[in-house]
C-alpha cells in the first residue's frame, strides 16, 4: 500500500509541480556535470534556486516521465528531458529519477541522466 501512495506523490509532482509535495527540508541532488547541478537543501532553495537556474540555460525545457516502478517509499521514474538550448539546437534526453516518499511528501531526490548529450544542446 505504502508504493501507491509513493507512486501517486511523485506522479502528482509531474504533473502540477506542486511545491506542498516537497518536503520543507528534502534533499534535491543532481549531477554535477548538469547544468546548475549539486545538492540543494530545502523546499525554497529548490523552487526559489535549482528551478530558475536550469531553465535560465535552455529556451525550452520540459521533463517526461514515461515509466514508473514503486517499492515502499522509493519511486524510479525514467523518461527524457526534451531540450533546446539558446541556439535551436534540441535534443531528447534520457533520465532516471529516484524518488523517497514519507507520509505523502518528497524527502530526497536523485538525478540520473545523459549530461553529455544535455550540455551538448549549450554549445
Amino acid at each position: 500500500m505504502m508504493s501507491s501512495i509513493a507512486l501517486k506523490t511523485v506522479q502528482a509532482w509531474y504533473r502540477t509541480g506542486d511545491p506542498q509535495l516537497l518536503s520543507p527540508d528534502i534533499e534535491w541532488r543532481v549531477l554535477e556535470s548538469f547544468p546548475s547541478g549539486g545538492l540543494y537543501r530545502g523546499r525554497q532553495v529548490v523552487i526559489d534556486r535549482f528551478f530558475p537556474a536550469v531553465k535560465a540555460h535552455f529556451a525550452a525545457y520540459e521533463t517526461r516521465p514515461e515509466t514508473f516502478m514503486a517499492d515502499g517509499d522509493t519511486v524510479i521514474a525514467t523518461g527524457r528531458y526534451r531540450v533546446q538550448g539558446r541556439s535551436g539546437i534540441a535534443a531528447d534526453v534520457d533520465f532516471a529519477h529516484v524518488w523517497t516518499v514519507r507520509d505523502g511528501v518528497i524527502v530526497a531526490f536523485r538525478q540520473i541522466a545523459d549530461t553529455a548529450a544535455l550540455n551538448a544542446v549549450l554549445s
